[in-house]
């Protein structure tokens, strides 16, 4: 039995010897109006009494109502002490009770939040015992290709400028050195169909997402003409569909909050993956892919172009951490400083 449990057990009995009490009090204030009634009705016979003897008798009677009345006087005053002795005892078991609710709830939170870490770290790791069904890509020099750029935007809510990210990021192209060896295929108001087809049809070396993230998630499209559907996919789906083509991407960007915490996960099927660590801002995510792939398309690393991102985010003075937000994850055996994606 819990601590809150016997402490309920001990209230209830205090409220039951709470009613006894009661009972009791009200008898005994009944015997008291009884024998003060008694005492007085005697006390007028004798006033009114024939004879001495007959008066002292009935002096004698109301003497002994008197007494009974002193008695269950008496008897009152200990119940209502015990009353008070009970109420100041219940109030105590009751504090004791709240303590220790919220302390057998406080416990239940932890051991909730711990098979939550320990179910985590399962899924975790039983993604990386299956890494070697996945097919991984061999990084090497890039040949004399363009870089195919999947661009998947998904704004159901209607409160992001992904369509004015994915212009910026044209036109930083535009002034690009190998501006012509970068083609982007844009897919708006992205569902989870687009980027199996985008991996089929545009074979990109780069995956970039603009959107809603956060818990291990992004948000897609569901694909339904009514405003605002959404479609919620787990990191552990979105790396299966990564990982189901030939030509896995090199890259994975995904330019939404809190996209970094549990993205080590994909990097079976993309060997990097550039994530944000916490809640970005429109105008900082906005800037930071303009200047990323400005620099990408420059023929600049993987490392240099995203320490321009995070350089030009600090220029604006957005807010002072938001140049830390951007973030590069990578499988052990690539180095981003020197993995570049466009050359001629």
């Amino acid at each position: 039995m819990s601590g809150s449990d016997t402490l309920r057990r001990a209230l209830a009995q205090l409220k039951a010897k709470e009613a006894t009490l009661e009972k009791d009090l009200q008898r005994h204030e009944g015997e008291v109006h009884k024998a003060k009634e008694a005492q007085r009705k005697y006390e007028d016979q004798a006033s009114r009494a024939s004879s001495l003897s007959s008066a002292k008798g009935h002096l004698s009677s109301a003497t002994r109502e008197s007494k009974k009345a002193v008695d269950a006087g008496n008897k009152v005053a200990g119940v209502k002490k015990k009353l008070a002795d009970n109420a100041r005892e219940q109030t105590s078991k009751r504090r004791a009770l709240d303590a220790a609710e919220k302390s057998e709830k406080q416990a239940a939170q932890r051991e909730t939040d711990r098979q939550r870490r320990k179910d985590k770290d399962h899924a975790r790791e039983i993604a990386r015992l299956s890494a070697a069904q996945v097919h991984y890509i061999h990084v090497k020099p890039p040949e004399q290709e363009k870089l195919r750029v999947l661009y998947l935007t998904a704004n159901p809510g209607m409160d992001l400028r992904t369509d004015a990210e994915v212009r910026q990021v044209q036109q930083a192209l535009r002034g690009a050195k190998f501006r012509d060896l970068v083609a982007v295929e844009q897919r708006p108001a992205a569902t989870f169909q687009d980027l199996l087809d985008g991996l089929n049809d545009v074979r990109p070396h780069v995956v970039h997402f603009s959107g809603h993230g956060g818990s291990e998630t992004v948000v897609l499209d569901a694909g339904e003409i009514a405003h605002g559907v959404d479609h919620v996919v787990g990191f552990e789906l979105l790396v299966k569909a990564l990982a189901s083509t030939d030509l896995p991407p090199t890259l994975l960007v995904l330019n939404a909050c809190d996209t970094l915490e549990g993205a080590e996960i994909i990097l079976p099927a993309v060997p990097v993956v550039i994530a944000m660590s916490d809640n970005v801002l429109d105008v900082a995510a906005i800037l930071f892919a303009q200047q990323f792939y400005a620099a990408l398309a420059s023929g600049q690393s993987v490392g240099s172009a995203l320490r321009q991102a995070k350089v030009k985010i600090e220029a604006a003075m957005i807010d002072a951490d938001a140049s830390d937000l951007p973030q590069c994850i990578s499988h052990e055996d690539v180095d981003i400083d020197t993995l570049i994606l466009v050359a001629e």
